[in-house]
C-alpha cells in the first residue's frame, strides 16, 4: 500500500510536468498571436481570456508539484538550528498541515460542486441551481462562451494531488531516520550561507 501511494505521486508528479510544460508553451505563443492581433488592429479578445485561464491553471498545477518535491521557497532558520529529532518533527508536521490542506480543500470542492445535487436534479442545471442556489454549472466565460466549472475543475483537481503528494511526503518522512533527514538538510544550509 506504501509503496503504491509513492508510485502514484510520482506518476501524477510526471503528468503535472508535461502539463505544466505544454502550458508554458501555450501561453507565450497566445500572447504572441494576440500581440500580433492587436498590431493588425484584430485582438482576438478570447485568447486573453484562455490566456489568464491557463496561468491559474499552471499556478495550481505547479503549487502541487512544488508541495511534491519540497522545493518551494521557505524560512529554514530554525529547522537549520534544531537537533536531528525536532527537525524530523517539524518536516512531519509540515507534511501533516500539506495533507490536511490537500483533504480540506477537496472537501470545499465535493460541497462547492455538490455532486450528488445535480444527480439527483438529474443533471438539469436549471434545476441544480434553483434548488441549491449555486450556479456553479451555469455561470459562462465572458469571451469563450465556456462554463466556467470546466476550468474550475482544476481545484478539485490540484486538491487531490496535493492530498496524495501531502500522504507520500508524510510516509516518507516517517520513514526516515532522524539522522538522514539531518544530513540531507545540511549541505543546502551550507551552500546558502556561502
Amino acid at each position: 500500500m506504501l509503496k503504491t501511494i509513492h508510485r502514484l505521486s510520482n506518476c501524477i508528479a510526471r503528468m503535472e510536468r508535461m502539463l505544466i510544460r505544454g502550458i508554458a508553451i501555450a501561453l507565450p505563443l497566445m500572447i504572441l498571436v494576440n500581440a500580433t492581433g492587436r498590431a493588425a488592429r484584430t485582438p482576438i479578445y478570447w485568447m486573453d481570456e484562455l490566456a489568464i485561464l491557463l496561468m491559474v491553471w499552471m499556478a495550481m498545477i505547479g503549487m502541487s508539484l512544488t508541495l511534491k518535491t519540497r522545493d518551494a521557497v521557505s524560512v529554514t532558520m530554525l529547522v537549520d538550528m534544531v537537533p536531528p529529532r525536532a527537525m524530523k518533527a517539524m518536516k512531519i508536521l509540515t507534511d501533516i498541515l500539506v495533507l490536511a490542506f490537500g483533504i480540506i480543500v477537496l472537501v470545499l470542492s465535493y460541497r462547492w460542486f455538490d455532486p450528488l445535487a445535480l444527480i439527483r436534479a438529474g443533471f438539469d442545471l436549471h434545476a441544480f441551481s434553483g434548488d441549491t442556489f449555486n450556479f456553479i454549472y451555469e455561470d459562462t466565460t465572458n469571451t469563450l462562451g465556456i462554463r466556467k466549472f470546466w476550468f474550475w475543475l482544476v481545484i478539485p483537481l490540484t486538491a487531490l494531488t496535493t492530498s496524495v503528494h501531502g500522504m507520500s511526503n508524510l510516509i516518507h518522512t516517517l520513514g526516515t531516520p532522524a539522522s538522514s533527514i539531518a544530513d540531507a538538510t545540511a549541505p543546502a544550509a551550507a551552500g546558502t550561507e556561502a
